[in-house]
């Protein structure tokens, strides 16, 4: 298959698509940031939330009630209504001598708000216990906790990978190919891991753990990539009966042969990460996690297939371009001096 495109004389097409779009997401993820959950639209362990607990002790085992949970959940619904703040998620706990309700809340919930809710818990809850201790629950008591950001290890590795990756990937380049090819490869890395990143951010597709796995895998996807082109445009630049070619020539022909295995392969090994996410994901039995990978590797593969197989090309021929100009007045340099 080939593109028959002459992607070469499209490098200004390609530079406004990805400077639109980068900018575009990083200028979303940046208002989000502000006024939102965060830059990506957080999710599962990366969720930044604020929670009030209210944690209960059964210490009479005599008796064969429970422990009236709905009670305590009636409390707090109207605490909740009473100073108008409301909770997105709610669960019940188990300790060894009772048990906890926990409520969640955006992270941009007012803290005062809270403050009054847990106060407002907290006196029902004393009023029950002191006009009603036949019952087995013993006491309770709310507490409010703010989240961090998580996931801070699983971020540290992938930039720790991702600058390892792109570094070794520069060095590689300019050992066996040349520097022109060296500036392409990084600006491949920099372009797709940029694009990955802007779209996540723009698309606002929730996000776990899993965006710092897909964010190294685009990168790695760039220079298994960037491997393929750059070592097919070499042979091509060496071939004597493509001489008569010029540099844009050659760099459209070695685009137009590399185009099926540099789309095809990021995406049988996208769908190779989804698999493993998914069946990794199943006994969680959370819709999240198993639909936020999917569309991670979904973001990735585009990033990839367009910056490898276009934008990256299309610029090249300039680099090239550039590079033997700057051999011709090398030469003429040097050819001067020796003349003198």
């Amino acid at each position: 298959m080939k593109t028959n495109f002459r992607l070469s004389s499209k490098m200004h097409l390609f530079i406004i698509i990805s400077t639109a779009l980068i900018v575009i997401g990083l200028l979303v993820g940046i208002v989000c940031q502000c006024v939102a959950n965060g830059f990506f639209n957080y999710g599962e362990d990366y969720s930044n939330y604020k929670s009030i607990t209210v944690t209960y002790e059964n210490t009479d085992f005599s008796g064969n009630e429970e422990v009236p949970v709905e009670i305590i959940k009636s409390y707090c619904d109207d605490a909740f209504s009473k100073t108008g703040v409301s909770s997105y998620e709610f669960a019940e706990g188990e300790t060894t001598t009772g048990g906890t309700v926990t409520y969640k809340f955006a992270y941009s919930t007012d803290n005062g708000k809270l403050e009054d809710a847990k106060r407002a818990i907290n006196e029902k809850l004393a009023e029950f216990v002191k006009d009603d201790t036949a019952k087995i629950f013993n006491s309770a008591i709310a507490t409010s906790a703010e989240t961090l950001l998580g996931g801070g290890k699983t971020v540290a590795m992938a930039a720790i990978a991702i600058s390892v990756a792109i570094v070794f990937h520069f060095i590689y380049f300019v050992i066996r190919y040349k520097l022109t090819m060296a500036l392409g490869a990084i600006l491949a890395d920099l372009h797709n891991l940029g694009l990955f990143i802007a779209l996540m951010a723009l698309t606002r597709i929730p996000v776990g753990s899993s965006i710092a796995t897909f964010a190294v895998i685009t990168v790695l996807l760039t220079v298994i990539g960037t491997c393929f082109l750059f070592d097919r445009m070499r042979k091509n630049f060496k071939d004597e009966e493509l001489k008569k070619l010029t540099a844009f020539e050659i760099v459209d022909k070695t685009a137009d042969e590399s185009f099926v295995i540099n789309t095809v392969m990021p995406a049988c090994l996208a769908t190779v990460s989804v698999i493993a996410f998914v069946l990794l994901s199943i006994s969680s039995l959370s819709p999240l996690a198993i639909i936020s990978p999917v569309l991670c590797s979904f973001i990735g593969f585009i990033s990839c297939a367009y910056g490898t197989s276009f934008f990256v090309p299309s610029v090249y021929a300039r680099f090239k371009l550039l590079g033997d100009g700057f051999k011709k007045k090398s030469r003429s340099k040097t050819a001067k001096s020796t003349q003198k």
